[in-house]
């Protein structure tokens, strides 16, 4: 098979006039843009490059621990002594659960005899029911009364709010943090699920440090939550070095990101990123977010802009693209708390991409705009667990100029459909090892852009592989790996699996598939604000890669090193 620059020279031979020899090229690149599977060796275009440079699928941070002071038990009593037949069990005092709900708990104890510790142990059953249902400040007391007709009266004080207030140094901090709490008013039942909402989603304000405290208030049967607030760091970022670039756009890259917490507003932010290769790919994007009131939405905006230059066997192409993404978004908490999570995402991405190649003067424009909808969720469970990620779909429209759409054999433009699912579980184990299993999954229900397409190779994904490797409309990545925790230091071994469908409307005989597999080891360090991650990997399945056929190492390093501040 010849290689690209073969493929030129022949076009401009059998080609003397000059626009035929333009439509010439501009035909054969768009053949080669796609048709992977007939083309091992493809040029990187804007599209791919802008692929590569998504992040991969980020841990939720760890939530504020909400300090719950709850009263005092009564003193225990030790069994024996007068017993009394119950002939009626009266609850009085709920109401947030209903009287039969709790008779069904105690079960049917009319006719059996109990001493005072088999009573109290009546109350404290209704109490375990209230805690279990998310009421941790309730508790049933046995309160004065005669006995004498084995008539029992269990009272139940659910817990109610007496102050709610959130305290600061600054008082116009305090004043907007408060606006956080409106919704535990004094005087309702103290609960687990909105408590744990409003001091969470105050707490995951950019910029605002929070410490909150449930605790026995002055009177009775209430509880007092005290917020405290402060001012957290203003600007945090990282740098970083790593090698997961592609070899044509350059794998050496560094990059920075820099979060400005509470610029105008409380809780608004102001994210700057920027990646620069050793081939000239640079990369900037700037986003702004903010609160929308206090139910936790939020509302984003941003803007990408990605430049690349081909390097190595194409560079005398004179090839060189950009793209640029600008987005606009909502994002809300359908469920907030310490142990589960559920926020719902909606972004509109308007892309523009162009690629050009100097040399023979083609040059081609393409654009999109889409709709992805997202489910991200995590999970802590009583296994020493917890299982994160995201379901999305997402609804588009392609856009092809003029040159790409007479070329469309493969009906890339148009609207399309794709489903992803993102899931990692991570398994704390015995003797201070622990287990990762990731699993990627892309289904789409017709050819896609480059742009859209789901690739297995690079530093997360089939590692034994280079970035870029193995690109196809549908498919899926599985990885495992078993970590050792031993001080700053981590080792890990790995096992990476992918199978990719080239086309989802496959051209008729054509190879549609791929499968990838490798191995390896690697070593984790991370100490203060340093941290760094360097990876061994072995291919076992899936052959000499053929996006990068000039380069096979084997091993295939990865590195990455990072300073946090």
């Amino acid at each position: 098979m010849m290689d690209l620059n073969q493929f030129i020279k022949v076009s401009m031979k059998k080609t003397s006039h000059p626009q035929r020899s333009t439509i010439a090229m501009a035909l054969g690149f768009a053949l080669l843009h796609v048709a992977p599977a007939a083309q091992a060796q493809v040029p990187p275009d804007a599209g791919q490059t802008l692929q590569q440079l998504q992040p991969p699928i980020a841990p939720p941070r760890d939530s504020q621990v909400l300090t719950i002071q709850a009263p005092r038990d009564v003193l225990a009593v030790a069994p024996g002594g007068a017993t009394v037949v119950l002939h009626s069990v009266k609850i009085s005092g709920n109401s947030v659960l209903a009287e039969d709900a709790l008779h069904a708990a105690l079960g049917d104890v009319t006719g059996k005899s109990f001493d005072l510790a088999g009573l109290r142990g009546l109350a404290e059953r209704i109490t375990e029911i209230y805690h279990a249902g998310g009421y941790p400040f309730a508790r049933a007391i046995l309160p004065p009364q005669d006995l004498a007709n084995g008539d029992l009266r269990i009272e139940v004080i659910e817990g109610r709010y007496g102050v709610v207030q959130a305290q600061a140094d600054d008082a116009a901090l305090a004043r907007q943090a408060t606006a956080f709490l409106d919704g535990l008013r004094p005087g309702g039942v103290i609960a687990s699920a909105p408590l744990e909402r409003a001091t969470l989603l105050l707490d995951d304000l950019p910029g605002i440090v929070s410490s909150a405290t449930m605790r026995p208030g002055t009177q009775a049967g209430t509880g007092d939550l005290v917020v405290q607030v402060a001012r957290g760091q203003r600007v945090r970022g990282d740098i970083g070095l790593d090698n997961a670039g592609s070899r044509y756009t350059g794998k050496n890259r560094v990059r920075a990101n820099l979060d400005v917490n509470s610029p105008f507003l409380l809780g608004d932010q102001i994210s700057v990123r920027a990646l620069l290769s050793e081939e000239e790919l640079w990369l900037g994007s700037l986003g702004y977010s903010l609160p929308l009131g206090t139910s936790g939405l939020r509302g984003n905006v941003g803007y990408s802009h990605t430049r690349y230059v081909l390097a190595k066997e194409f560079a005398s192409l004179d090839a060189h693209g950009t793209a640029k993404v600008a987005s606009a978004g909502l994002s809300y908490p359908i469920l907030r708390a310490q142990k589960a999570n559920l926020t719902l995402i909606a972004t509109y991405q308007d892309k523009d991409l162009q690629d050009n190649r100097d040399s023979i003067a083609s040059h081609e424009n393409k654009s999109s705009q889409s709709l992805p909808l997202a489910l991200q969720f995590d999970y802590r469970d009583a296994f020493d667990g917890m299982t994160y990620g995201s379901l999305s779909w997402t609804p588009g429209k392609l856009k092809l100029d003029a040159g790409l759409s007479a070329v469309d054999y493969y009906k890339t433009s148009g609207r399309f459909h794709k489903v992803n699912l993102d899931v990692v579980r991570l398994q704390a184990l015995p003797a201070g090892f622990s287990l990762m299993a990731h699993l990627s999954w892309q289904q789409a229900d017709k050819n896609l852009d480059s742009s859209e397409k789901l690739s297995l190779g690079g530093a997360s994904g089939v590692r034994a592989y280079p970035s870029g490797e193995a690109t196809g409309d549908e498919g899926g990545l599985a990885q495992l790996e078993l970590r050792y925790g031993a001080g700053d230091f981590a080792p890990y071994a790995f096992m990476d699996a992918g199978r990719i469908t080239v086309n989802a409307k496959p051209a008729p005989a054509s190879d549609n598939r791929r499968s990838l597999r490798g191995s390896g080891l690697g070593l984790r360090y991370q100490r203060q604000a340093w941290s760094a991650d360097v990876a061994l990997a072995w291919r076992t399945t899936g052959g000499r890669p053929q996006s990068e056929t000039n380069s096979d190492p084997q091993p295939r390093v990865w590195l990455n090193v990072e300073y946090r501040f």
